[in-house]
């Protein structure tokens, strides 16, 4: 498992750090309870903490795919890491304070500005992710149009998505659309699809399949994720609950199955070859 994450041991272990301080707060929301007076939410740090460091462990796994050269590559993980601590520290540490990391009321004004260029910090790692997104579409190696690297344009795709949805999150100062809308489902599955997507190509190749027959179940992996989005994206900004019936409700839930059918297939046939990497 070690070997998969060697060539980014900074995005590895910033990842883990996350997660570690995610368990934090976690124990912290179980012995006092979500809310830290007046307004630390720590529910809100634990999923943050969490998500960043699941990110940086995806994008630890995909970036030797990438071909950054040396000193490129260098530069985009400095400054990836760098904005992922100060997000780390702004989110948990304010929250530990009693204050909203983002839009506090009652902080001092110094409170407000570092909520701003904690705004700002995110929009940088967004950057840092359309970096790394334009070396997937567009730079010219021998696997160009392999099964993993075309599984990773359909991810970058939902996880573009999900950051532009949390920067409408950011602006609007919740995720909350009209009477029951929340966009948190949303930001979620679009992150997720750097998952999602990735696992069927790796499975496929894993169990030994061919080229064309691993890209036809990625093509199909991508878009039902990206439909399952879409859906999600309809249903939300519609100002309904994700569990009211409605034709998006419903073809997100067809797509999400979709999706896990050519996942147990993957897996099925992975098992088949013998299960090893």
């Amino acid at each position: 498992m070690w070997a998969l994450f060697e060539g980014e041991r900074a995005l590895f272990f910033t990842g883990l750090f996350g997660l570690g301080l995610s368990a934090v707060c976690f124990a912290a929301m179980a012995k006092h309870g979500i809310l830290i007076e007046p307004e630390g939410h720590l529910e809100k740090a634990a999923t943050f903490d969490a998500a960043i460091g699941i990110f940086l462990l995806t994008l630890a796994l995909i970036a030797p795919s990438a071909g950054f050269s040396r000193g490129g590559g260098r530069i985009w993980r400095s400054s990836l890491v760098g904005l992922a601590l100060f997000g780390y520290s702004v989110e948990t540490v304010q929250v530990f304070r009693g204050l909203d990391p983002r839009f506090s009321r009652v902080g001092t004004t110094a409170d407000q500005i570092l909520g701003g260029v904690f705004f700002l910090s995110a929009v940088g790692i967004m950057i840092c992710f359309i970096v790394l997104t334009l070396r997937f579409f567009f730079r010219s190696t021998e696997d160009r149009d392999g099964p993993l690297v075309l599984a990773l344009r359909y991810g970058a795709v939902a996880a573009l998505l999900a950051f532009g949805i949390g920067i409408a999150m950011s602006v609007n100062a919740s995720p909350r659309v009209a009477e029951a809308g929340n966009l948190l489902p949303l930001h979620a599955a679009g992150f997720h699809g750097l998952q999602a997507v990735p696992l069927i190509a790796l499975a496929f190749r894993w169990a030994g399949r061919s080229v064309e027959a691993a890209r036809v179940n990625v093509h199909l992996a991508g878009i039902f994720w990206l439909v399952a989005c879409v859906a999600i994206a309809f249903q939300s900004f519609g100002g309904h609950s994700l569990l009211e019936p409605s034709i998006a409700s419903a073809l997100a839930v067809l797509a999400l199955g979709a999706w896990a059918v050519l996942f147990a297939r993957a897996a099925g046939a992975w098992k088949t070859a013998g299960g090893t990497w």
